[in-house]
């Protein structure tokens, strides 16, 4: 008789959690790809399916247009938009994950800690002294404003912080969002004097104050598509000390993760997935704030899981909002960063009354 000890056999995983993750990202993969081709074939001039997906294929590869094709040169010039579209939605999204998590604050936007604030300043600065009002002008001084907006921050909170604790204890989370609530105030105040002493910098900056797709080309995209990668493997690989960051700092350094360099690590995300958004769109709101809560509510399989769907998703809601934009009072169009809030403020009335509810 053997004494060995009976083999408990392993019971299978779910079909429905294997499948998980794999539908959280198929499904707005799959959306995102229809919201693109609607984007490229509707507008004041609409272009049949088979034709879109021809121009398509024939920019992809390279051929072009034929010249007097109008169907076709309408589907080329929507291509910017829809790029610039897809990357600045996935950049705002996923910042706002990263923020919720580093502060701990179910509110994080990329105006939570006044880089969108500092990114507005800088472009109203520099329009004031007389640079060019081009878009490489805009992007330059987009980047240094979300920089030295964050720089300020992190000292504020960083001095807040030893002053109550007596150490040199890193920032807390409370500490960074009274500082971005300050700092954005500042540079909000900023911002509007220098506007109402200088009508000729309101002329020139209210063209770039509202949110908007339409004015980048597929060099500016390209050029800030690597910087927006780069914070998303950021935020992917601060990823997994997201969940212990939730507990608190004292209990995340129990399980072993390191909360100051976790923050610091996400908070630099945060500035090149906003400097870069808001340099090729403007100061586009209610992204960061609105995908991540409504993502949460599937309860995806692990955080990294939630940041890629939540940059899927976020690219899905600006490219629905350009589209938006374009054909409600066509030929016409309303700017993105009208829309997005349009859409944005009952979606966020919805999750709130019905987490009001759950409750």
């Amino acid at each position: 008789m053997s004494l060995a000890p009976a083999r408990v056999p392993r019971v299978p995983a779910p079909r429905t959690a294997r499948r998980r993750p794999v539908t959280f990202l198929v499904v707005p993969a799959f959306v995102l790809a229809l919201a693109c081709v609607a984007a490229l074939a509707l507008g004041a001039r609409s272009v049949a399916p088979a034709t879109t997906l021809d121009t398509l294929g024939a920019f992809l590869t390279g051929a072009g247009a034929a010249p007097g094709d109008i169907d076709a040169a309408a589907v080329l010039s929507r291509i910017p938009r829809t790029v610039t579209a897809v990357l600045v939605g996935a950049a705002l999204a996923v910042s706002g994950v990263a923020l919720q998590g580093a502060t701990r604050n179910p509110l994080g936007d990329s105006g939570l800690l006044g880089l969108t604030a500092g990114a507005s300043l800088a472009v109203a600065v520099g329009l004031g002294v007389g640079l060019p009002s081009g878009l490489a002008t805009a992007v330059v001084l987009a980047i240094l404003g979300t920089v030295l907006a964050a720089v300020v921050v992190y000292a504020v909170a960083a001095t807040a912080s030893r002053l109550g604790a007596g150490t040199d204890s890193a920032p807390g989370p409370l500490s960074l969002v009274l500082a971005g609530a300050a700092v954005t105030a500042g540079c909000t105040a900023a911002t509007s004097a220098l506007l109402i002493l200088s009508p000729a910098v309101l002329e020139r900056f209210r063209f770039w104050t509202v949110g908007s797709v339409a004015r980048t080309s597929l060099e500016d995209a390209a050029w800030l598509a690597p910087v927006i990668a780069a914070g998303i493997l950021l935020v992917l690989a601060a990823a997994p000390g997201l969940d212990a960051l939730a507990l608190g700092d004292e209990l995340a350094h129990g399980l072993g993760s390191r909360p100051e360099r976790l923050r610091l690590t996400l908070l630099g995300a945060t500035v090149l997935l906003t400097a870069a958004a808001t340099a090729l769109a403007g100061p586009v709101v209610f992204v960061g704030l609105l995908v991540p809560h409504a993502l949460r509510r599937f309860r995806p399989a692990s955080t990294r899981v939630l940041v890629l769907g939540c940059a899927l998703w976020g690219a899905v809601l600006l490219v629905a909002a350009d589209l938006a934009g374009r054909l409600v009072i066509a030929p016409q169009e309303i700017h993105v960063g009208v829309t997005t809030v349009l859409i944005g403020v009952p979606v966020l009335l919805v999750l709130l009354r019905r987490k009001a509810v759950s409750l």
